[in-house]
Protein backbone atom coordinates (compact mmCIF):
# COMPACT_ATOMS: atom_id res chain seq x y z
CA UNK A 1 0.00 0.00 0.00
CA UNK A 2 1.25 3.60 -0.63
CA UNK A 3 0.70 4.51 2.65
CA UNK A 4 3.09 2.18 4.06
CA UNK A 5 5.96 4.23 2.97
CA UNK A 6 8.15 6.09 5.45
CA UNK A 7 8.89 8.61 3.26
CA UNK A 8 4.76 9.16 2.86
CA UNK A 9 4.94 8.79 6.71
CA UNK A 10 7.15 11.57 7.24
CA UNK A 11 5.72 14.03 5.04
CA UNK A 12 2.11 13.05 6.29
CA UNK A 13 3.89 13.81 10.25
CA UNK A 14 5.94 17.15 9.19
CA UNK A 15 2.50 18.35 7.38
CA UNK A 16 0.27 17.80 10.44
CA UNK A 17 2.66 18.68 12.95
CA UNK A 18 3.76 21.76 11.17
CA UNK A 19 0.19 22.74 10.68
CA UNK A 20 -0.87 22.17 14.17
CA UNK A 21 2.39 24.25 15.91
CA UNK A 22 1.96 26.88 13.84
CA UNK A 23 -1.96 27.94 14.09
CA UNK A 24 -1.09 27.04 17.90
CA UNK A 25 1.86 29.73 17.57
CA UNK A 26 -0.34 31.98 16.14
CA UNK A 27 -3.13 31.90 18.26
CA UNK A 28 -0.99 32.18 21.42
CA UNK A 29 1.08 35.21 19.35
CA UNK A 30 -2.44 37.21 18.60
CA UNK A 31 -3.61 36.39 22.78
CA UNK A 32 -0.67 37.95 24.27
CA UNK A 33 -0.45 41.23 21.77
CA UNK A 34 -3.75 41.74 23.35
CA UNK A 35 -1.64 42.01 26.75
CA UNK A 36 0.36 44.37 25.39
CA UNK A 37 3.52 42.07 24.29
CA UNK A 38 5.24 42.64 21.12
CA UNK A 39 4.22 40.37 18.82
CA UNK A 40 4.80 39.65 14.89
CA UNK A 41 0.35 39.13 15.14
CA UNK A 42 -1.10 42.64 16.16
CA UNK A 43 -4.00 42.77 18.28
CA UNK A 44 -7.24 43.42 16.99
CA UNK A 45 -9.98 44.78 19.04
CA UNK A 46 -13.20 42.47 18.64
CA UNK A 47 -16.32 44.45 18.56
CA UNK A 48 -18.93 43.69 20.94
CA UNK A 49 -22.17 43.85 20.42
CA UNK A 50 -23.59 43.63 24.38
CA UNK A 51 -26.96 41.93 23.95
CA UNK A 52 -28.65 41.38 26.67
CA UNK A 53 -31.62 38.26 26.85
CA UNK A 54 -34.49 39.15 29.48
CA UNK A 55 -35.83 36.48 31.65
CA UNK A 56 -38.94 35.74 29.33
CA UNK A 57 -36.62 35.13 25.92
CA UNK A 58 -34.83 32.79 28.05
CA UNK A 59 -37.70 30.57 29.07
CA UNK A 60 -38.39 30.59 25.65
CA UNK A 61 -35.09 29.21 24.58
CA UNK A 62 -35.47 26.55 27.43
CA UNK A 63 -38.52 25.29 26.57
CA UNK A 64 -37.87 24.98 22.81
CA UNK A 65 -34.86 23.21 23.31
CA UNK A 66 -36.49 20.89 26.00
CA UNK A 67 -39.17 20.85 23.21
CA UNK A 68 -36.28 19.29 20.69
CA UNK A 69 -35.57 16.79 22.88
CA UNK A 70 -38.65 15.73 23.42
CA UNK A 71 -39.96 15.54 19.58
CA UNK A 72 -36.50 13.75 18.61
CA UNK A 73 -37.17 11.19 21.34
CA UNK A 74 -40.84 10.42 20.90
CA UNK A 75 -40.85 11.38 17.31
CA UNK A 76 -38.01 9.83 15.45
CA UNK A 77 -36.77 6.77 18.87
CA UNK A 78 -40.91 6.18 18.12
CA UNK A 79 -40.42 5.94 14.44
CA UNK A 80 -37.39 4.18 14.45
CA UNK A 81 -38.98 1.91 16.81
CA UNK A 82 -41.82 0.56 15.16
CA UNK A 83 -39.76 0.14 11.99
CA UNK A 84 -37.12 -1.73 13.98
CA UNK A 85 -39.33 -3.85 16.02
CA UNK A 86 -42.94 -3.86 14.49
CA UNK A 87 -45.59 -4.04 17.62
CA UNK A 88 -42.91 -2.32 20.20
CA UNK A 89 -44.11 -0.04 22.62
CA UNK A 90 -42.85 3.15 24.51
CA UNK A 91 -40.33 0.43 27.12
CA UNK A 92 -38.73 -0.74 23.99
CA UNK A 93 -37.95 2.72 22.42
CA UNK A 94 -36.59 4.03 25.85
CA UNK A 95 -34.69 0.66 26.01
CA UNK A 96 -33.11 1.49 22.20
CA UNK A 97 -31.08 4.19 23.92
CA UNK A 98 -28.73 1.70 26.16
CA UNK A 99 -25.80 1.81 23.58
CA UNK A 100 -22.54 1.39 23.90
CA UNK A 101 -21.15 3.82 26.71
CA UNK A 102 -24.68 4.12 27.95
CA UNK A 103 -25.17 0.72 29.60
CA UNK A 104 -21.78 1.65 31.83
CA UNK A 105 -23.78 4.96 33.14
CA UNK A 106 -26.61 2.80 33.86
CA UNK A 107 -24.78 0.02 35.78
CA UNK A 108 -22.51 2.88 37.68
CA UNK A 109 -25.58 4.78 38.45
CA UNK A 110 -27.18 1.24 39.81
CA UNK A 111 -24.32 -0.21 41.31
CA UNK A 112 -21.75 2.48 42.33
CA UNK A 113 -18.22 2.47 41.54
CA UNK A 114 -17.76 -0.11 44.37
CA UNK A 115 -20.10 -3.11 43.01
CA UNK A 116 -19.79 -2.47 38.90
CA UNK A 117 -16.58 -4.41 37.98
CA UNK A 118 -15.34 -6.41 35.33
CA UNK A 119 -13.27 -10.02 35.87
CA UNK A 120 -12.94 -8.69 39.48
CA UNK A 121 -11.61 -5.37 37.97
CA UNK A 122 -12.87 -1.42 38.74
CA UNK A 123 -12.59 -0.84 34.67
CA UNK A 124 -14.90 1.31 34.75
CA UNK A 125 -13.33 4.50 37.15
CA UNK A 126 -12.17 5.45 33.58
CA UNK A 127 -16.06 7.13 33.13
CA UNK A 128 -16.42 10.72 35.10
CA UNK A 129 -18.80 10.57 38.46
CA UNK A 130 -21.12 13.63 38.16
CA UNK A 131 -23.38 12.02 35.15
CA UNK A 132 -23.59 8.71 36.84
CA UNK A 133 -23.90 10.59 40.43
CA UNK A 134 -27.14 12.90 38.81
CA UNK A 135 -29.12 9.87 37.39
CA UNK A 136 -28.67 8.28 40.59
CA UNK A 137 -30.12 10.55 42.57
CA UNK A 138 -33.40 11.39 40.10
CA UNK A 139 -33.92 7.64 39.43
CA UNK A 140 -34.71 8.09 43.38
CA UNK A 141 -37.92 10.03 42.32
CA UNK A 142 -38.08 8.12 38.62
CA UNK A 143 -37.81 4.63 39.88
CA UNK A 144 -36.46 3.82 36.08
CA UNK A 145 -32.28 4.30 35.35
CA UNK A 146 -32.98 4.86 31.98
CA UNK A 147 -35.80 7.86 32.41
CA UNK A 148 -33.65 9.36 34.72
CA UNK A 149 -30.63 9.29 32.47
CA UNK A 150 -32.98 10.81 29.40
CA UNK A 151 -34.26 12.71 32.03
CA UNK A 152 -31.25 14.22 33.19
CA UNK A 153 -29.81 14.64 29.62
CA UNK A 154 -32.78 16.20 28.30
CA UNK A 155 -33.00 19.01 30.44
CA UNK A 156 -29.59 19.35 31.16
CA UNK A 157 -29.67 20.06 27.07
CA UNK A 158 -32.08 22.96 27.47
CA UNK A 159 -30.34 24.92 30.34
CA UNK A 160 -26.98 24.77 27.88
CA UNK A 161 -28.86 26.07 25.22
CA UNK A 162 -30.06 28.77 27.38
CA UNK A 163 -26.05 29.47 28.54
CA UNK A 164 -24.66 29.23 24.81
CA UNK A 165 -27.79 31.36 23.35
CA UNK A 166 -26.98 33.99 25.80
CA UNK A 167 -22.96 33.90 25.18
CA UNK A 168 -23.21 34.24 21.56
CA UNK A 169 -25.79 36.81 21.71
CA UNK A 170 -23.91 38.82 24.02
CA UNK A 171 -21.31 39.44 21.33
CA UNK A 172 -22.48 38.65 18.05
CA UNK A 173 -26.34 39.18 18.61
CA UNK A 174 -29.72 36.83 18.56
CA UNK A 175 -29.51 36.58 14.72
CA UNK A 176 -26.05 34.96 15.43
CA UNK A 177 -26.96 33.15 18.40
CA UNK A 178 -30.36 31.31 16.89
CA UNK A 179 -27.83 30.02 14.05
CA UNK A 180 -25.31 28.41 16.74
CA UNK A 181 -28.16 26.83 18.43
CA UNK A 182 -29.56 25.50 15.31
CA UNK A 183 -26.34 24.52 14.35
CA UNK A 184 -25.11 22.89 17.34
CA UNK A 185 -28.80 20.96 17.62
CA UNK A 186 -28.15 19.47 14.28
CA UNK A 187 -24.97 18.62 13.94
CA UNK A 188 -25.02 15.08 12.55
CA UNK A 189 -23.93 13.50 16.20
CA UNK A 190 -26.21 16.22 18.41
CA UNK A 191 -28.04 12.99 19.09
CA UNK A 192 -26.33 12.48 21.77
CA UNK A 193 -27.60 15.11 23.70
CA UNK A 194 -31.15 12.91 24.39
CA UNK A 195 -29.16 10.07 25.19
CA UNK A 196 -27.75 8.46 28.20
CA UNK A 197 -24.18 9.74 27.78
CA UNK A 198 -22.70 13.31 29.42
CA UNK A 199 -22.83 15.44 26.23
CA UNK A 200 -25.38 17.32 28.00
CA UNK A 201 -24.14 17.96 31.09
CA UNK A 202 -21.00 18.81 29.48
CA UNK A 203 -22.32 20.71 27.61
CA UNK A 204 -24.13 22.85 30.28
CA UNK A 205 -21.55 23.07 32.45
CA UNK A 206 -19.41 24.27 29.69
CA UNK A 207 -21.81 26.64 28.01
CA UNK A 208 -22.25 28.43 31.55
CA UNK A 209 -18.67 28.79 32.43
CA UNK A 210 -17.83 30.22 29.27
CA UNK A 211 -20.93 32.89 29.76
CA UNK A 212 -19.68 33.83 33.10
CA UNK A 213 -16.22 33.97 31.97
CA UNK A 214 -17.29 36.53 29.54
CA UNK A 215 -19.04 38.33 31.69
CA UNK A 216 -15.62 38.41 34.01
CA UNK A 217 -18.41 36.61 36.62
CA UNK A 218 -15.29 34.16 38.12
CA UNK A 219 -16.61 32.92 41.40
CA UNK A 220 -19.61 31.06 39.01
CA UNK A 221 -17.14 30.11 36.24
CA UNK A 222 -15.31 28.05 38.61
CA UNK A 223 -17.99 26.26 39.86
CA UNK A 224 -19.33 25.07 36.89
CA UNK A 225 -15.96 24.38 35.82
CA UNK A 226 -15.50 22.30 38.62
CA UNK A 227 -18.64 20.67 37.65
CA UNK A 228 -17.27 20.11 34.27
CA UNK A 229 -14.04 18.81 35.10
CA UNK A 230 -16.37 16.13 37.14
CA UNK A 231 -17.73 15.19 33.93
CA UNK A 232 -14.71 15.24 31.41
CA UNK A 233 -11.53 15.71 31.80
CA UNK A 234 -11.51 18.65 29.33
CA UNK A 235 -13.27 20.76 31.99
CA UNK A 236 -9.68 21.83 32.99
CA UNK A 237 -9.52 23.38 29.62
CA UNK A 238 -11.68 26.17 30.88
CA UNK A 239 -9.08 27.45 33.52
CA UNK A 240 -7.21 28.36 30.42
CA UNK A 241 -10.37 29.80 28.92
CA UNK A 242 -10.74 32.01 31.99
CA UNK A 243 -7.05 33.13 31.87
CA UNK A 244 -6.92 34.13 28.47
CA UNK A 245 -10.15 36.38 28.75
CA UNK A 246 -8.91 37.55 31.99
CA UNK A 247 -6.07 39.03 30.58
CA UNK A 248 -7.14 40.26 27.27
CA UNK A 249 -9.94 42.12 29.15
CA UNK A 250 -7.26 44.02 31.11
CA UNK A 251 -5.54 44.40 28.16
CA UNK A 252 -1.67 44.13 30.24
CA UNK A 253 0.18 41.53 31.90
CA UNK A 254 -0.80 42.66 35.37
CA UNK A 255 0.11 39.81 37.94
CA UNK A 256 -1.14 41.02 41.13
CA UNK A 257 -4.69 40.72 39.76
CA UNK A 258 -4.15 37.45 38.28
CA UNK A 259 -2.82 36.33 41.12
CA UNK A 260 -5.87 37.59 43.09
CA UNK A 261 -7.70 35.75 40.68
CA UNK A 262 -5.61 32.96 40.73
CA UNK A 263 -8.06 30.57 43.75
CA UNK A 264 -11.68 31.04 41.08
CA UNK A 265 -9.58 30.23 38.05
CA UNK A 266 -8.48 27.60 39.29
CA UNK A 267 -11.48 25.72 41.16
CA UNK A 268 -11.96 23.34 37.94
CA UNK A 269 -8.78 21.95 39.16
CA UNK A 270 -10.93 20.37 42.56
CA UNK A 271 -12.96 18.72 40.20
CA UNK A 272 -10.44 16.81 38.86
CA UNK A 273 -9.10 16.41 42.46
CA UNK A 274 -12.42 14.66 42.94
CA UNK A 275 -12.19 12.20 40.42
CA UNK A 276 -8.77 11.33 41.95
CA UNK A 277 -10.45 10.99 45.21
CA UNK A 278 -12.78 8.61 44.03
CA UNK A 279 -9.59 7.06 41.91
CA UNK A 280 -8.13 6.14 44.93
CA UNK A 281 -10.93 5.10 47.06
CA UNK A 282 -11.91 2.49 44.24
CA UNK A 283 -8.49 0.92 43.20
CA UNK A 284 -6.23 2.38 45.93
CA UNK A 285 -4.34 4.49 43.53
CA UNK A 286 -5.56 8.23 42.63
CA UNK A 287 -3.90 7.73 39.02
CA UNK A 288 -5.41 4.59 38.62
CA UNK A 289 -7.78 5.32 35.44
CA UNK A 290 -4.61 5.46 33.99
CA UNK A 291 -3.75 1.45 34.30
CA UNK A 292 -8.03 0.68 33.17
CA UNK A 293 -7.52 2.76 30.02
CA UNK A 294 -5.04 0.58 28.80
CA UNK A 295 -8.54 -2.17 28.80
CA UNK A 296 -10.01 0.17 26.25
CA UNK A 297 -6.96 0.93 23.94
CA UNK A 298 -6.84 4.74 25.21
CA UNK A 299 -3.82 6.91 26.03
CA UNK A 300 -2.18 9.99 24.71
CA UNK A 301 -0.86 9.82 21.19
CA UNK A 302 0.33 12.98 19.04
CA UNK A 303 -2.20 13.98 16.53
CA UNK A 304 -0.18 13.49 13.53
CA UNK A 305 -0.01 9.91 14.05
CA UNK A 306 -3.92 9.30 15.53
CA UNK A 307 -4.83 11.01 12.00
CA UNK A 308 -2.42 9.04 10.17
CA UNK A 309 -4.14 5.22 11.85
CA UNK A 310 -7.87 7.15 11.19
CA UNK A 311 -6.62 7.62 7.50
CA UNK A 312 -5.34 4.05 7.34
CA UNK A 313 -8.64 2.64 8.56
CA UNK A 314 -10.58 5.26 5.93
CA UNK A 315 -9.25 3.74 3.47
CA UNK A 316 -8.85 0.05 4.62
CA UNK A 317 -10.12 -1.00 7.33
CA UNK A 318 -11.39 -4.78 6.94
CA UNK A 319 -15.18 -3.96 7.88
CA UNK A 320 -16.81 -1.61 5.53
CA UNK A 321 -19.86 -0.83 7.92
CA UNK A 322 -16.80 0.51 10.51
CA UNK A 323 -15.23 2.31 7.99
CA UNK A 324 -18.39 4.16 7.06
CA UNK A 325 -19.59 4.76 10.21
CA UNK A 326 -16.64 5.66 12.50
CA UNK A 327 -13.00 6.18 10.40
CA UNK A 328 -13.86 8.05 7.52
CA UNK A 329 -16.17 10.83 9.41
CA UNK A 330 -13.47 10.88 11.92
CA UNK A 331 -10.76 11.58 9.56
CA UNK A 332 -13.40 14.65 7.17
CA UNK A 333 -14.62 16.37 10.73
CA UNK A 334 -10.81 17.08 11.34
CA UNK A 335 -10.16 19.08 8.21
CA UNK A 336 -13.51 20.99 8.72
CA UNK A 337 -13.36 21.83 12.10
CA UNK A 338 -9.49 22.61 11.51
CA UNK A 339 -10.34 25.02 8.58
CA UNK A 340 -13.04 27.04 11.02
CA UNK A 341 -10.05 27.69 13.72
CA UNK A 342 -7.83 29.12 10.74
CA UNK A 343 -10.99 31.81 9.72
CA UNK A 344 -11.55 32.12 13.24
CA UNK A 345 -7.72 33.05 14.15
CA UNK A 346 -7.96 36.82 13.93
CA UNK A 347 -11.59 37.36 14.29
CA UNK A 348 -12.62 36.00 17.79
CA UNK A 349 -11.49 36.40 21.09
CA UNK A 350 -9.07 34.25 22.41
CA UNK A 351 -10.99 32.76 24.90
CA UNK A 352 -12.93 31.20 22.35
CA UNK A 353 -9.93 30.12 19.80
CA UNK A 354 -7.54 28.71 22.45
CA UNK A 355 -10.37 27.17 23.74
CA UNK A 356 -11.39 25.51 20.72
CA UNK A 357 -7.49 24.92 19.58
CA UNK A 358 -6.94 22.91 22.60
CA UNK A 359 -9.82 21.12 22.62
CA UNK A 360 -9.82 20.20 19.05
CA UNK A 361 -6.02 18.80 19.43
CA UNK A 362 -6.74 16.97 22.75
CA UNK A 363 -9.97 15.05 20.76
CA UNK A 364 -7.90 14.04 18.39
CA UNK A 365 -4.98 13.16 20.23
CA UNK A 366 -5.93 9.73 21.31
CA UNK A 367 -4.80 6.56 20.49
CA UNK A 368 -8.33 4.52 19.57
CA UNK A 369 -10.17 7.34 18.46
CA UNK A 370 -14.04 5.79 18.26
CA UNK A 371 -16.06 8.98 19.42
CA UNK A 372 -14.64 12.11 17.73
CA UNK A 373 -17.79 12.89 16.14
CA UNK A 374 -19.89 12.71 19.95
CA UNK A 375 -16.88 14.40 21.44
CA UNK A 376 -16.89 17.35 18.80
CA UNK A 377 -20.81 18.04 19.72
CA UNK A 378 -19.47 19.64 22.56
CA UNK A 379 -16.73 21.97 21.09
CA UNK A 380 -18.64 24.84 21.62
CA UNK A 381 -16.56 27.56 19.69
CA UNK A 382 -17.09 25.96 16.38
CA UNK A 383 -20.51 26.27 16.06
CA UNK A 384 -20.06 30.18 16.82
CA UNK A 385 -16.92 30.12 14.13
CA UNK A 386 -19.96 28.83 11.73
CA UNK A 387 -23.02 31.01 12.68
CA UNK A 388 -20.28 33.78 12.55
CA UNK A 389 -19.24 32.81 9.27
CA UNK A 390 -22.63 31.81 7.70
CA UNK A 391 -23.92 35.77 8.47
CA UNK A 392 -25.93 37.06 5.31
CA UNK A 393 -25.42 34.15 3.82
CA UNK A 394 -28.99 32.72 4.09
CA UNK A 395 -28.15 30.26 1.20
CA UNK A 396 -25.18 28.78 2.49
CA UNK A 397 -26.87 28.32 6.29
CA UNK A 398 -30.09 26.34 4.55
CA UNK A 399 -27.67 24.19 2.86
CA UNK A 400 -25.45 23.53 5.84
CA UNK A 401 -28.39 23.21 8.25
CA UNK A 402 -29.87 20.12 5.56
CA UNK A 403 -26.69 18.64 4.97
CA UNK A 404 -25.98 18.48 8.82
CA UNK A 405 -29.69 17.58 9.66
CA UNK A 406 -29.66 14.91 7.15
CA UNK A 407 -26.08 13.27 8.57
CA UNK A 408 -28.32 13.10 11.95
CA UNK A 409 -31.03 11.67 10.78
CA UNK A 410 -28.91 8.90 9.38
CA UNK A 411 -26.20 8.55 12.37
CA UNK A 412 -29.55 8.14 14.66
CA UNK A 413 -31.19 5.50 12.72
CA UNK A 414 -27.67 3.84 13.01
CA UNK A 415 -26.87 4.85 16.23
CA UNK A 416 -30.73 2.62 17.22
CA UNK A 417 -30.44 0.05 14.98
CA UNK A 418 -26.94 -0.93 16.65
CA UNK A 419 -24.54 0.62 14.13
CA UNK A 420 -20.87 1.81 15.40
CA UNK A 421 -21.85 4.68 16.36
CA UNK A 422 -20.35 5.86 20.00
Amino acid sequence: MWYDSSAIKLFWTLSVSGAVIALGLALVSRWLSTAGVPMPIRAIRVPECKTEIPARETAEVFGAALLFRLAIFVGLTVLFCVILYPGSGLDTAIQLWKKWDAWHYINLAELGYYGYTEEGQHLFVVFFPLYPWLVRLVSSITGNTMVAGLSVSFLCYAGGCVYFYRLVAWDYGRPAARRALLFLSVFPYAFFFGGVMTESLFFLTTAGALWYIRRHKWLPAGILGMLAAMTRMHGLLLIGAAAAELVENMGRLDWKVILRRLPTLLLPALGTLVYLWLNASVTGDPFGFVQMQEHWSQGFCWISDTLWYVLQNAISFHTPEVRYEIWIPTILLFPLFFGLLVGACRRFRSMYTLYGFVYLILNYSLSWLLSAGRYLSCALPFFLFAAVWTEKRPVVTAVLTAAMAGGFLINLFLYLSGGQIM
